[in-house]
């Protein structure tokens, strides 16, 4: 189990701790992996003022959801969740 260190002040978890534990937490997280072996779902996780936004390709609306509730659990204050589901990409390149 990891330890969080919040900040003294305001009790605020510092953006780059933040963004770093959201991001461990989805790259360890076997649901958000695609296929075989460690090919992985890409999510680009960034952290602003306590704040996460999310954005990349995932396979389903239930890994979108897992992806917001995870920052959340781990301290994001909100998440603008911008992830695109695969198949939604895949039918705008063929139509």
């Amino acid at each position: 189990m990891r330890s969080v260190y919040v900040s003294d002040v305001d009790d605020v978890i510092d953006d780059d701790v933040l963004q770093r534990l959201i991001v461990d937490r989805i790259e360890n997280d076997s649901a958000f992996w695609i296929g075989r072996g460690s090919r992985r779902t890409m999510i680009v996780v960034e952290v602003n003022d306590g704040f996460a936004t999310l954005t990349g390709v995932v396979r389903s609306a239930s890994d979108r959801r897992r992806a917001d509730i995870l920052a959340r659990s781990l301290g994001a204050q909100g998440v603008d969740n911008r992830l695109q589901l695969d198949e939604e990409l895949t039918r705008k390149k063929s139509a």
